[in-house]
């Protein structure tokens, strides 16, 4: 495995990285996501029940991942807005890390970007898997170019910049569309920071060198 995402919710792995996970793919690198919930708590906009989000939800994030070229899937039914009350998801997350040996895992900051409880928790159980696996690995986390509005506290600044060119911002796009019970997040998103669509930002935990460009 190159680079494994771990991140709580569908729709997670497409904003921040779509564009480096089709170009990763394209190049013959391996990658992967696990996605702790089925984000079960999120809108249906009439689309379905919310009995039924879940498993829409599911396909949607496997329509994704197809798009994207993610090799390998993983969704596990940890609570939506719930990810903090597990614990265990560090000695899952260990046993993952040690069967797939990532060089690279890429999951939220620290401060969760927006502040939201289960990407906060979810940056936690990773940060701590990553250290108690014992596996030779890059751990990095996504990195808005400027800190969320209202959540300064904690914010990490990029390291790696990546440019992301037409034709792979339209695949990403495709992508993005594919969650469709969430849409009204995703025009939010292509909203309030459109230049985040074709640059992509990540830290690097412990780097303190010139700015880089890949992950691996």
């Amino acid at each position: 495995m190159d680079l494994l995402l771990i991140l709580p919710h569908p729709d997670d792995e497409v904003f921040g990285a779509g564009g480096t996970l089709i170009q990763y793919a394209e190049r013959g690198l391996k990658t992967g996501l696990i996605t702790l919930t089925r984000g079960d708590q999120g809108r249906t906009l009439g689309l379905c029940t919310q009995d039924e989000l879940p498993q829409v939800r599911e396909a949607e994030l496997r329509r994704s991942a197809e798009r994207l070229g993610i090799q390998h899937l993983e969704v596990h039914t940890y609570p939506d807005r719930g990810v903090a009350e597990h614990p265990e998801i560090t000695e899952m997350l260990v046993d993952r890390l040690r069967a797939l040996k990532p060089r690279a895992v890429l999951t939220f900051p620290p401060n969760g970007i927006n502040g939201h409880p289960d990407h906060v928790a979810t940056s936690r159980w990773v940060t701590q898997a990553v250290q108690q696996s014992g596996i030779q690995t890059r751990l990095y986390y996504y990195a808005p170019p400027e800190p969320y509005p209202g959540h300064e506290a904690g914010y990490l600044p990029p390291t790696h910049t990546r440019r992301i060119p037409p034709e792979i911002l339209l695949r990403k796009l495709n992508a993005m569309a594919q969650h469709k019970t969430q849409a009204l997040s995703v025009l939010n998103f292509m909203d309030r920071f459109p230049h985040r669509l074709a640059v992509e930002t990540f830290h690097l935990v412990g780097y303190t060198g010139p700015e880089q460009h890949e992950l691996i």
